[in-house]
């Protein structure tokens, strides 16, 4: 999940998904702060639905997915 989120941020044109979190309180550029805001909205989002998949394995409630059917189950990440 790490890495999904960073390279959805480097796609985006930052270091990694903290770096990129860093713009969302930055008002100098509107662009950054629109852009750190949205990825730091969705990597919440992220890791909420990846802690609740990983209570569901545990509880038997699911089976274990692989990496790529979990990444695939995340939450969209649309830029502003």
């Amino acid at each position: 999940i790490q890495l999904h989120m960073d390279a959805a941020a480097s796609t985006a044109g930052y270091d990694d998904i903290k770096t990129a979190v860093t713009y969302a309180e930055e008002p100098a550029v509107p662009k950054f702060q629109a852009e750190g805001q949205t990825l730091r909205a969705w990597r919440s989002l992220v890791w909420a639905y990846g802690y609740e998949q990983i209570a569901a394995v545990q509880s038997g409630d699911r089976e274990t997915p692989t990496v790529e059917q979990l990444i695939a189950e995340l939450p969209e990440l649309a830029m502003p």
